[in-house]
C-alpha cells in the first residue's frame, strides 16, 4: 500500500511542474555545457558591443570572430545567445577566409533597434554530425551593452578593425586620405602603433604612426572608455598618399615591452580600396 502512496504522490509532484520549471532547466543545460580544453576545434577570437544612440535612432551592435579547424566541407557556426527574455536564440555567422588548409575565420555581426539580447552567449560549430562548443571553460562568454573590443584569443594583442579602415579622396589636400582603426591590449603605458603601408606590391613601402584615443566614439551621447573593461585600447591615425591610388596593402605593428605584435591579417596583410564619393 505504502509503495502505491508514493507513485501516486510522484505523479502529482509531476502533473504540478509549470514550463518555467523546464525552461529554467534547460537554461542551466545550455549554461552547463561541458568545456573543451585547448585543442577543440573552435575558439572565440574576439567580440564587440555597442550601443549608440543618434537623432532618435538607437542601435545595439554587435560583432563575433571565430577561428574553426578545417574538419569537413559541410559545416555551420553560430553564436548561441542569451536574450533579454531568458531564452536563447542561435546566430549564424559566415565563412571569412581560410587561414590554412587546416583553420579557417568565420564572421558575423547583427545590430537591433531595441536590446533584444542578454550579455552571455558561447560558440557553437557542428561537423560531420558532432558538435563542439567554446564556452569560454563552463564560465560561458558575457559583455554588456556598451564594452566595445573584448579580445578572447589570449595570444591575441593587437587587432584592426576594418569597419574603420577607408581610403577616399580628399578635395582639401587634394589627396587621398587613408584612415585605420586598431584596437591593442594595453601591457604598458610606454608603446607605439603604427601602420606599415604599400601602394605598388611592396617595391616601396611607408609608415605612419597611430594615436592613442580615450574613447570610443558611438553616436553622440554613448562613449566606451579606452581602455575599456577587458584593457582594450582603441588607436587612430591617417596619412595623405597620391589621389591615383586606388588599392592600399598594409599590415599593422604594436611595439611595447621591447616585442614587436603584428596583425598582418595571417600573413596574408590587408587590402584596402578607395572608396568614390560625389562632392
Amino acid at each position: 500500500m505504502k509503495k502505491y502512496f508514493y507513485l501516486l504522490l510522484s505523479l502529482i509532484i509531476f502533473s504540478c511542474a509549470t514550463e518555467d520549471d523546464f525552461i529554467e532547466h534547460k537554461e542551466r543545460t545550455v549554461s552547463g555545457i561541458s568545456a573543451k580544453d585547448d585543442i577543440t576545434p573552435v575558439h572565440l577570437i574576439k567580440a564587440w558591443t555597442a550601443y549608440g544612440n543618434y537623432r532618435g535612432f538607437t542601435t545595439y551592435s554587435k560583432k563575433f570572430t571565430v577561428k574553426v579547424a578545417n574538419l569537413g566541407f559541410d559545416k555551420t557556426v553560430s553564436v548561441f545567445h542569451k536574450k533579454t527574455d531568458g531564452n536563447w536564440e542561435e546566430i549564424q555567422l559566415s565563412y571569412d577566409f581560410n587561414i590554412d588548409d587546416e583553420n579557417e575565420i568565420w564572421v558575423g555581426n547583427l545590430s537591433t533597434s531595441t536590446q533584444v539580447y542578454d550579455d552571455e552567449f558561447v560558440i557553437k560549430y557542428e561537423v560531420n554530425g558532432t558538435t563542439y562548443w567554446d564556452n569560454n571553460r563552463e564560465k560561458n562568454y558575457a559583455m554588456s551593452i556598451q564594452e566595445g573590443y573584448f579580445f578572447a584569443d589570449p595570444n591575441l594583442n593587437v587587432s584592426v578593425d576594418k569597419d574603420y579602415v577607408s581610403v577616399s579622396y580628399n578635395p582639401y589636400y587634394d589627396q587621398n586620405s587613408m584612415f585605420v582603426t586598431v584596437d591593442i591590449r594595453n601591457l604598458a603605458p610606454s608603446k607605439e602603433v603604427g601602420v606599415v603601408y604599400t601602394t605598388d606590391g611592396w617595391q616601396t613601402q611607408g609608415y605612419f604612426s597611430l594615436g592613442y584615443r580615450p574613447f570610443w566614439n558611438n553616436g553622440p551621447l554613448f562613449l566606451v572608455e579606452s581602455p575599456n573593461n577587458f584593457g582594450i585600447e582603441r588607436w587612430t591615425g591617417n596619412v595623405q598618399i597620391d589621389k591615383s591610388i586606388d588599392t592600399v596593402e598594409y599590415a599593422i605593428v604594436y611595439r611595447v615591452n621591447g616585442l614587436e605584435y603584428w596583425d598582418n591579417n595571417y600573413g596574408k596583410n590587408y587590402t584596402v580600396t578607395k572608396k568614390i564619393y560625389n562632392w
